[in-house]
Parts: C-alpha cells; sequence; structure tokens
C-alpha cells in the first residue's frame, strides 16, 4: 500500500461523523445513567452519523458535490446547513430526554463549531475534517482520552494535507476552532 492509499483510508475512516459517534459513546459511558446511555448513542448515531453521510450522499448522487472530498468550497454550504440542523435535533432531543449536562454541551459544541464552519466556509474553506478531529480532542480533556484523539487529529491532518484537499493552514484553522470551542464550552459551562 502507497501512502497515497494510506492517506484516502485515514481519511475515509476519520470522517467527521465517525469521529462524532466515538466521542458521544466515550462522553454517554463515562457521564450518562445507564438507563438513559441507549438514548445518547442512538441519537449521536442518526443525527450525528447515519443522517449527516445519507444526507452527503444524496448530494454526491445528484451531482451537487463533485467528489468525496468536496474540494469546491461552494458545495459544502449546503450539507453544512443540513448538518446544524441534525445538530439541532440531537441537542433538542438530548434535552428532551434530559440527558447529561455534558452530552448536551457537547452538541452545543458540534453547533456551534458548525455554525462557525459554515461563516469561514463563505470566505475560505476551512478544514471540516479537522475540526471534526479537534472536537473530540478537546472534549477528551475531561475523559482522559487524550492521547489517542491528539493521534487521530495528526493523522486525519496530515492525510488531508498529502491529499491535498486543504492547506496546512485551513488545517491548522479548522483544528484551532474545533478544540478551541470545545474546551472553553466544556470547561466553563459544565
Amino acid at each position: 500500500m502507497n501512502l497515497n492509499q494510506t492517506a484516502k483510508i485515514i481519511s475515509y475512516l476519520f470522517v467527521p461523523p465517525f469521529l462524532n459517534l466515538v466521542i458521544f459513546v466515550y462522553y454517554s459511558l463515562n457521564y450518562e445513567e445507564n438507563s438513559k446511555l441507549i438514548y445518547s448513542i442512538i441519537i449521536s448515531l442518526l443525527f450525528g452519523v447515519i443522517f449527516p453521510i445519507l444526507t452527503f450522499v444524496y448530494f454526491r448522487k445528484k451531482g451537487k458535490i463533485l467528489n468525496n472530498n468536496a474540494t469546491v468550497k461552494e458545495e459544502r454550504t449546503v450539507p453544512y446547513i443540513y448538518g446544524i440542523i441534525y445538530t439541532l435535533l440531537g441537542v433538542t432531543i438530548s434535552g428532551f430526554f434530559e440527558l447529561n449536562p455534558s452530552i448536551i454541551l457537547l452538541w452545543m459544541s458540534y453547533l456551534i463549531c458548525s455554525i462557525a464552519l459554515i461563516n469561514i466556509n463563505r470566505f475560505w474553506k476551512v478544514s471540516a475534517h479537522s475540526m471534526g478531529a479537534a472536537i473530540p480532542l478537546g472534549a477528551s480533556f475531561f475523559i482522559g482520552e487524550l492521547p489517542i484523539f491528539f493521534a487521530i487529529l495528526i493523522l486525519v491532518s496530515w492525510s488531508r494535507v498529502y491529499l491535498k484537499v486543504h492547506s496546512f493552514a485551513q488545517i491548522v484553522a479548522g483544528a484551532f476552532i474545533g478544540f478551541g470551542i470545545t474546551f472553553i464550552l466544556i470547561k466553563y459551562c459544565l
């Protein structure tokens, strides 16, 4: 296997929706009551993974997104809008089921990061992959899983630069926004 294939595998394996599920499972196992654990995971699975991926696939099939990397920044706007809607539903339904405040704050972090992402995307193509890897890193400070999420962020960042999908600056910006918003929100609002 060559470096290009390795970079593609890393990029596909660690898409933001998958990492959403990973951090919500970790948070659910660490903070959620056993009786509500399944709700937390199902909400993440539906609104953080399945619906966003199906939306992306739908837009790819319709030709609204040119390639799997969505290299044209203007093509990212509509999927980002759907992502914000799904995240709002995740926050709302988590509140309805009275899930642990840490779970709701994690959803709020995704919401704020998504809003930042769509606004920045109007002018510049920031990396959603690095943001999606940095959100769990910021949250992991509070559950002690820092090394694994740091390693994932490094791998994802390398893959996106190697594949020439993003510049180093776009990777750093996405990581900084995802990590910063998540860390600050959870540290000061929990």
